[in-house]
């Protein structure tokens, strides 16, 4: 096998997973897989779980994406005579399948620890590569601990685990990646199609994504009831989690006496912090975009990435895009395909 041959077999697992999802196929194992997935991970609903399968199949899949991205490490293949063990989070679907690719795509043998919250959808998806292409079941194996002889280590999760890998990983070459979020810049003349598309970067998966935003940089004499207006339809304000959630902040602030805007599902909370609790969204005003482009800048080793409609900012990606990454667009801006 060589990456071109590679390249085609990913090809075809994104045309078989696009024919499931027109419901043009059953896939009794994807189907099996999705329900334990909902049924164990409380935060995982079917809907999520179809439309990152989308992303997937749109943004990794697809043969032109494959070519282009693999035209820049042709020189990167290593006969799978190495192994590199990932250790996933399990904070939205699949969220370690981009790992997983840049893995094999390099020619490396690969050894995966799964988040308990994420159990079954990628090795189901696996098993479905693994009929197109018989020869890579030998070169993915799902661990319960890391291997202790593998060439390389990636890890993504909290800070604290991201500190714990770097400590005892100390010698292996590695990428360790802790706690990111993303923010968004709004312009004063920003549209109602906008403000839709921002939602999605918001609320989909539920805001638990290190590329959900969760902070807004707001202009001065914006109007917040817009983002609100639009909001009611949300999915996600139908999950009782996430009501749940949005009760108790509400009644929190109320009992402190803390100022917020009620989005009737989630709240939005003025402030310059960037962690806010689930179904909160924190925003600051702005007077001007320099304000925020030095705002971003000092606190980059925390962004994943910024929706805007903005040039002056930098990696500034469109509204509704957040989601939606391409295989070059690379978590925390480390190249997986160089460790």
């Amino acid at each position: 096998m060589d990456q071109s041959e590679l390249i085609i077999d990913f090809g075809r697992l994104g045309t078989l997973l696009e024919t499931y999802l027109r419901k043009e196929v059953s896939l009794p194992l994807l189907d099996g897989a999705i329900q334990k997935s909902v049924e164990a991970n409380y935060w995982f609903t079917d809907y999520h779980i179809v439309d990152r399968l989308t992303t997937i199949v749109q943004s990794y899949l697809s043969l032109q994406n494959l070519s282009v991205w693999l035209s820049n490490y042709s020189n990167v293949w290593f006969q799978f005579s190495t192994e590199i063990a990932i250790v996933m989070a399990g904070n939205i679907p699949l969220v370690g399948f981009h790992d997983y690719m840049s893995v094999l795509a390099s020619g490396r043998r690969v050894s995966i620890k799964l988040s308990s919250k994420d159990l079954y959808l990628l090795p189901a998806i696996h098993e479905l590569l693994c009929t197109l292409s018989p020869s890579l079941q030998t070169k993915v194996r799902f661990v319960t601990e890391v291997p202790l002889n593998v060439s390389g280590l990636i890890a993504t999760g909290s800070d604290g685990t991201a500190s714990w890998f770097n400590k005892h990983y100390a010698q292996l070459p590695k990428i360790v990646r802790g706690h990111r979020v993303s923010a968004a810049v709004i312009p004063l003349d920003i549209t109602d199609d906008e403000i839709k598309l921002l939602h999605r970067d918001m609320f989909l998966y539920f805001g638990l994504g290190c590329r959900s935003v969760v902070r807004l940089f707001v202009p001065d004499r914006f109007d917040l009831s817009r983002l609100i207006d639009c909001a009611c339809h949300s999915r996600e304000s139908l999950h009782q989690g996430f009501k749940n959630s949005y009760k108790r902040q509400k009644a929190l602030l109320t009992l402190l006496g803390t100022p917020f805007t009620d989005g009737r599902f989630f709240l939005l909370q003025q402030t310059s912090e960037w962690n806010p609790p689930l179904a909160t969204v924190y925003y600051t005003y702005y007077h001007s975009i320099n304000e925020v482009i030095m705002t971003l800048e000092e606190a980059a080793s925390q962004m994943q990435c910024v929706v805007g409609r903005g040039t002056d900012i930098k990696n500034c990606i469109t509204f509704g895009s957040a989601q939606n990454p391409q295989l070059w667009d690379y978590a925390n801006g480390i190249d997986t395909m160089k460790l």
